[in-house]
């Protein structure tokens, strides 16, 4: 034996002592045994034959029970954890597109606090190395099954040793991710652990909007704080955990806008949101028309909150009305170049212009202007427009205003309605392929989204020149064709052209009262979208700085990701993570608002921005407003989207030369409010009170029940208030029409219940306010515009009822010659010049 072992020494000089042998690490253990395993019956075969038969039996017992020892030894597949705090450097591709670091800060801050942040695009997978990236970044990493996929993606892997990725198809998934795998991972099996799991959206794009159309900055937090750059922030952080994709992101720097407009006049408040792209930059053409340092203001702006939208993946984009019109000071400057009147005559103490796009100086002009935009803000992806309305409009279309007027350079005189309409349609796909080009030379990317309902006649022209960027948004699904297949093969024609089909859903329980639950709508509402076929929406949120848990949100984010798989379940385990309340008291009172939001009666133009134009919280509900003196009326009316001759401001039927609703309409609204929406509603408040009595003070069940009993009293007030404006118009103008005495005893009645209703609620609405520290509604922080209330709100309800208890017993009455009156009557006497009605 001696002889052998040292003919084994001089055949391997280098070999190395088993006491100089190391034992194995736990990272070497599967390979150590792995190798003994199958080393084993190697070794014993060139043995045999210089060992005795009992000295193999001898070593292959010992073989058997060191195997068998390891085996009872090996630890468990490792688990999420296990492998996460093996991570000790978060690889991302780049920090200039600050999505990829906010990421891996979060990433490191949730999961890995030990790893270290390095910017290397390069990097392969290795030991300790986890890499976030997207897809345009590291298309080598991604996985074949994502390549293959129609939807929008991202992949997540953990390897042994801390190695794995994160990968996203648009970087804003990569947060949205991270907020599911904190809620997953603990509890994800550790064989989808190591494979990888691959998540799909439900829709492509998604575009937030959270409605503040005035500037985000001006309104209140808790009613008390203004909100702050970290507001918008965090809710932007927020869009971005629950899939969505684009924001926008243009606002005025000021609370009002650069137009002003004749004593009286209302229309230049229109002004105050949606801005166009000439108020934030200027060209050769317009040089000096805006002030240097209010364009500079509402630029900057701009770029701070396409900052903040990149800084979590989201593309940044304007909603503008446009083309809008400009100032005269520009037209004086330019004549030639004046385009269609677009203002409303009923509205507009001033006719206002815009430029005639039909020129190729002016199509140089807006080009020019947003090619500026994009340098300053390259982040930029997108703008959607608003046409026809709110100062804008394009020349020669049916439903400008005034109607088809324009410039001299698009039809000539006399010509008939069709071809007038063939020209105008012509010239609006002009216009909009020269901003897309221009556009698309800074970024390949970028999409042009407008609407056209507002130029419905001119429209199927138009259709034919929407492609490569240029998309259309839809109020409701499936508006032009009834059969679904004719429909899907439409969608097809289009997105086959580069030009997507937008979908407009509400995620909000109201359109004026922040965080009413109503997740069952919300679901039917994306269910809804998925069987249309629609891959583009266009969704209204509640914003997360007013509704910090907003289940309609999370019913979004859930739908998006997949994860609904019953909607009941998924809701009772959203109650569960969010307030440990399974026992069904939050889920009660969600199923009685959403009842209560599905049953609410939609009244045309006095619902949500509507709701404060015409100042129907302060404004007295009487029987005679014309008999109150306008002296008393002027607190409300001063804000009013009203001029001082507007039949509406005596009527609540009428606005202008319109009848918005009448008495028939109105009494089967009233109906439906008193036998549907309103006790659900009244039933969800009571299940609120009921379930917050019950929640230990100071849970996380307390405070959002509280917040939420509060909501849903203001839900309350707002549809009471809409259902007495259906009750003032039946009952007031049934009396008026009313021809026997039983009749106009029965309208009487109505009104004088209206009155009493609205009195009693306005009662209570003022004690709410007075009360709660919850954001009710939206609230400006310093004045109230023609948009929103301010602090003085408290204020306006007191003047309501006081007017309402002097005045609410008058007899009902209209003023049918209103229109006609002139202001300053002590100069011109309606007397003077009434005969000639």
């Amino acid at each position: 034996m001696q002889n052998e072992s040292a003919n084994m020494t001089q055949r391997n000089p280098t070999r190395t002592s088993r006491s100089q042998i190391a034992p194995p690490s736990h990272k070497d253990t599967n390979f150590f045994l792995e190798s003994l395993f199958l080393g084993g019956e190697v070794f014993l075969a060139k043995k045999c034959q210089s060992l005795s038969f009992e000295v193999v039996i001898i070593l292959a017992m010992l073989l058997f029970i060191s195997f068998s020892a390891f085996a009872v030894e090996k630890k468990p597949e490792a688990t999420a954890p296990d492998l996460l705090q093996h991570i000790k450097i978060i690889a991302i591709p780049s920090d200039e597109q600050g999505v990829f670091k906010t990421a891996a800060e979060e990433w490191r801050t949730k999961f890995s606090p030990d790893a270290q942040i390095v910017v290397d695009a390069k990097v392969q997978r290795r030991d300790g190395v986890f890499i976030i990236s997207s897809s345009d970044s590291r298309p080598e990493l991604v996985p074949a099954e994502a390549n293959s996929s129609q939807n929008e993606w991202y992949f997540w892997q953990l390897l042994q040793y801390g190695s794995g990725q994160l990968i996203a198809s648009r970087p804003s998934l990569l947060l949205a991710a991270i907020d599911m795998l904190q809620e997953s991972l603990p509890t994800t099996d550790p064989k989808k652990i190591a494979a990888g799991v691959l998540v799909t959206t439900k829709f492509n794009i998604v575009v937030a909007n959270d409605n503040f159309l005035t500037g985000r900055r001006g309104f209140l937090i808790d009613r008390d704080r203004r909100v702050q750059n970290d507001d918008l922030r965090l809710a932007l952080r927020e869009m971005a955990g629950i899939g969505a994709t684009h924001v926008y992101v243009n606002e005025l720097a000021q609370r009002m806008p650069f137009e002003t407009g004749p004593d009286g006049e209302i229309y230049y408040r229109f002004y105050s949101y949606l801005p166009d792209f000439d108020q934030f930059t200027e060209t050769k053409l317009n040089q000096g028309i805006y002030p240097r340092e209010y364009l500079d203001a509402n630029m900057q702006s701009l770029k701070f909150q396409a900052g903040l939208a990149e800084s979590v993946g989201l593309t940044a984009g304007m909603h503008i009305a446009n083309p809008r019109s400009v100032p005269e000071k520009l037209l004086e400057r330019y004549p030639f170049l004046r385009g269609a009147r677009v203002d409303h005559t009923f509205r507009a103490f001033q006719p206002r212009y815009t430029l005639t796009l039909a020129h190729p100086a002016v199509r140089w002009h807006y080009a020019q202007l947003l090619q500026n935009i994009l340098r300053e803000a390259p982040n930029i992806g997108f703008v959607k427009t608003l046409i026809n309305d709110s100062g804008s409009g394009f020349e020669y279309t049916a439903s400008l205003y005034p109607g088809r007027n324009g410039g001299p350079y698009i039809v000539r005189e006399w010509q008939p309605d069709d071809v007038i309409a063939r020209a105008a349609a012509r010239n609006v796909v002009r216009y909009y392929h020269s901003l897309r080009d221009a556009a698309q030379e800074i970024n390949p990317d970028f999409r042009i989204i407008t609407g056209l309902k507002n130029i419905a006649e001119e429209a199927e022209i138009i259709l034919e020149g929407l492609e490569n960027g240029i998309d259309r948004s839809m109020r409701s699904q499936r508006s032009d064709v009834d059969n679904r297949e004719a429909w899907l093969a439409t969608m097809r024609k289009f997105e086959a052209r580069g030009s997507y089909m937008f979908s407009d859903v509400n995620m909000r329980g109201s359109t004026y009262i922040p965080g009413i639950p109503a997740p069952w709508h919300a679901y039917n509402e994306l269910q809804a979208r998925v069987a249309d076929g629609f891959k583009y929406l266009e969704v209204d949120f509640d914003t997360p700085y007013l509704v910090g848990k907003d289940i309609n949100r999370e019913v979004f984010r859930g739908f998006q990701f997949g994860q609904i798989a019953d909607i009941d379940t998924y809701l009772a385990n959203v109650a569960q993570k969010w307030l440990g309340a399974a026992d069904g008291d939050v889920l009660n009172v969600w199923r009685l608002s959403d009842r209560a939001v599905q049953t609410a009666p939609t009244l045309i133009l006095y619902g949500g921005l509507g709701f404060t134009w015409y100042r129907f919280w302060v404004r007295p509900f009487v029987p005679d407003i014309g008999k109150i003196p306008e002296k008393e009326r002027a607190y409300y009316e001063e804000y009013m989207l009203s001029v001082f001759n507007n039949p509406h401001n005596i009527d609540f039927g009428a606005d202008m030369l319109w009848q918005i609703h009448g008495k028939e309409e109105s009494a089967r609204t009233m109906q439906r409010f008193d036998e549907e929406s309103l006790p659900a509603l009244q039933a969800a408040i009571d299940a609120a009170g009921a379930a917050l009595q019950k929640a230990a003070s100071g849970s996380a069940q307390h405070d959002y029940l509280l917040s939420l009993r509060d909501r849903l009293h203001a839900y309350h007030a707002y549809q009471t208030t809409l259902r007495n404006i259906c009750a003032w118009i039946a009952g007031v103008h049934g009396y008026l029409d009313a021809t026997e005495p039983t009749e106009k005893a029965h309208y009487r009645e109505i009104v004088r219940e209206m009155v009493a209703n609205e009195l009693a609620n306005t009662r209570r609405l003022l004690a709410l306010w007075q009360t709660s520290k919850v954001d009710f509604m939206p609230v400006r922080e310093d004045v109230e515009t023609m948009h929103d209330y301010g602090p003085n709100f408290g204020e306006l309800l007191k003047e309501k009822i006081a007017l309402m208890e002097k005045y609410g017993d008058a007899e009902p009455s209209i003023d049918p010659d209103y229109m006609w009156r002139m202001p300053n009557e002590d100069r011109l006497q309606t007397e003077d010049y009434l005969h000639f009605k």
